[in-house]
């Protein structure tokens, strides 16, 4: 069992930093033809180029899936951590983090797609209420800002290198 403090912040902070990469993944994808053609609205085409993806009311809906899971996650994170604990939330976050992976990465059309974004949103939700408490309650005061703030510093540092 891991008891140094800034071992388990270690992890805290590559995990706010790869939630920076989930919130901001939408915008490395959008332009790429592959996505495109595989979401496109409408007929594909026979030239990959000539793609133009999902129409602008359902990439709005496909990029607002996320944040939405987020909102509904950060509502109910409360709950669950009063119902498991701490850790067991950020762990139960982990798993909905892996279903909603799951879900994407097999998404057959748009609709797969929003749910695993709506799911990973919800674990980010949960998680990012959770995981500053947690680091604040292990860590000593000398060292809670230090420790709290690297972790949303990564969450910053995600979002700008997915970006």
């Amino acid at each position: 069992m891991i008891g140094n403090i800034y071992a388990i912040a270690a992890v805290a902070i590559i995990g706010g930093g790869l939630f920076g990469f989930d919130i901001s993944s939408m915008s490395a994808i959008i332009s790429i033809p592959q996505y495109k053609c595989y979401f496109q609205s409408g007929p594909i085409p026979d030239n990959p180029a000539d793609c133009t993806g999902p129409s602008a009311d359902v990439q709005g809906g496909i990029t607002a899936a996320m944040p939405g899971g987020s909102w509904l996650g950060a509502l109910c994170s409360g709950y669950i951590s009063d119902l498991f604990g701490r850790k067991k939330a950020i762990m139960i976050g982990a798993v909905i983090w892996w279903v909603g992976s799951t879900i994407i990465c097999a998404a057959q059309n748009v609709p797969m797609l929003v749910v695993g974004r709506i799911i990973n949103g919800f674990c980010v939700g949960i998680c990012s209420a959770q995981v500053p408490v947690y680091i604040s309650e292990l860590a000593p005061p000398s060292k809670r800002g230090r420790l709290v703030g690297a972790q949303q510093w990564a969450i910053t540092w995600g979002i700008m290198i997915m970006f």
